[in-house]
């Protein structure tokens, strides 16, 4: 007990010090810095060279705001439908979470297919469901059919759980995506050890439709492929308002404007206050990652020997997978300092250690950061907030599949009227500013959690 209440102490001075802010685990879009992580993504990724900035007036059908994967492959997929756009964004394509994400193409929602059944109602159901099915699928086929080269694989997705509720709830969320059709089967502790090289697992889940990708040459890739297909990406244009124009919009850059009759917000996690109350929609929560420097052979073959992407259910959950080199990609929450960009990784290392000693031999070479765009319901959101005007976000750690299959969705709604998600209206979170608060305690409780089990504390 005495060991348990100094813990707490310790939790709670590391939540409220100066150190680690508690504003810093939403982002505030105002302090997010403007420069390149020094990852291992920008360190390997296939080039592109710099897209220039919109100087004076561009008329198109479809004006984008944001060059990540949401807005690439809308703008893709509607010049496979013949229909015009331009991109836009404040950096250059790939320099959100699209270029800092874990690279993990994970299947399906965090949702279950009855609770799916009950907001979208019966009659919606089933195309959504083909939605949420198909979703690694669409990734895999864009990087085929484009030759994108971002050291695409695809041996499955694990979600390693520990607990007694995080299995009873892990029963019920396979039984209820196998009849739903997913590829979803169950893994016992010992085929989860074999498969993981740890033991610290009691059970878990394998979807052999995942797989991964370097994140920020997906992102590349795509913004290629859109090139190829004659579509217009400004890089270092951010837009700085939005309003009617005759019976279409402008959108008012740094450089110059562009009138089209359809908007797509893609901004996701670094939403603004470009459209009102659309960041209120999701909360954007820091994730951080660090990678190793590559590991022998004779350590890889022990480690995720199949190379699946993993995620877990601890308190605070992890996500993990080996990469081409052979380097440990390991990430989870942390601390992410908006103005500078710097990071804290300190908690994201040590859980990697109590799952793998082994790590403990070798070099951390990369720590990055960016923001993750969840819903307080755990459904993407398909957003139509005026007439011609949609966005796309809240992903809730799906964000390579989904972000990707929501750009069709788009596309499919913008030049076809029509789509397998049903749109909605925004509806801003009750009290979003007070969600800082909200996800320092949900920290607090996680590391609790993660103290008191013993499987975790090793």
């Amino acid at each position: 007990m005495i060991r348990l209440r100094a813990s707490c102490r310790s939790l709670y001075s590391a939540v409220y010090s100066a150190h680690h802010p508690i504003r810093e685990w939403v982002v505030n879009p105002d302090l997010i810095s403007c420069h390149w992580p020094d990852s291992l993504w920008r360190a390997t990724a296939i080039p592109l060279a710099p897209l220039p900035a919109l100087t004076g007036s561009a008329e198109t059908r479809v004006g984008i705001v944001g060059a990540g994967y949401t807005g690439l492959s809308t703008a893709l997929h509607l010049a496979e439908r013949g229909v015009e756009s331009v991109v836009i964004d404040r950096n250059q394509p790939g320099w959100g979470c699209s270029g800092r994400n874990g690279g993990q193409v994970n299947p399906c929602w965090k949702v279950l297919p009855d609770d799916m059944g009950r907001h979208y109602g019966a009659d919606a159901m089933a195309g959504v469901i083909r939605i949420a099915n198909a979703t690694c699928d669409l990734v895999f086929e864009l990087v085929d059919r484009y030759d994108i080269d971002c050291q695409a694989i695809r041996p499955g997705y694990i979600l390693a759980v520990i607990g007694e509720p995080g299995q009873s709830y892990i029963g019920h969320w396979i039984s209820q995506w196998q009849v739903a059709g997913s590829l979803v089967e169950t893994l016992d502790r010992e085929r989860m050890a074999r498969m993981l090289g740890t033991d610290h697992y009691d059970c878990g889940m394998l979807d052999r439709r995942g797989g991964s990708v370097q994140p920020l040459s997906y992102a590349r890739g795509l913004a290629g492929a859109c090139l190829g297909m004659g579509v217009t990406i400004h890089g270092d244009s951010a837009a700085l308002g939005v309003e009617r124009r005759g019976v279409g919009w402008r959108i008012r850059t740094s450089g110059g404007a562009v009138d089209c009759e359809s908007v797509v917000f893609a901004t996701n996690g670094y939403s603004d206050r470009l459209w009102p109350g659309l960041r209120e929609n999701i909360v954007p929560v820091a994730s951080l990652i660090s990678a190793t420097e590559p590991l022998p052979p004779d350590v890889t073959d022990r480690i995720t020997p199949g190379r699946n992407a993993v995620s877990d259910n601890a308190g605070l959950p992890v996500y993990y997978r080996i990469d081409e080199a052979g380097r440990m990609v390991f990430g989870g929450r942390g601390t992410l300092f908006g103005r500078t960009g710097s990071v804290n990784t300190g908690a994201v290392r040590r859980a990697a250690l109590r799952l793998y000693p082994v790590l403990g031999d070798f070099r951390w070479e990369y720590d990055w950061g960016g923001y993750v765009a969840m819903t307080t319901h755990h459904r993407p959101l398909l957003l139509e907030l005026d007439e011609g005007v949609y966005a796309g976000l809240g992903y809730n750690g799906r964000g390579v599949a989904m972000a990707t299959m929501m750009g069709r969705l788009l596309a499919e709604r913008i030049a076809e009227g029509r789509t397998g998600l049903p749109a909605e209206r925004s509806r801003p979170i009750p009290l979003h500013a007070f969600h800082p608060v909200g996800i320092a305690g949900r920290m607090v409780g996680g590391r609790l959690k993660d103290l008191v089990t013993p499987r975790i504390r090793g």
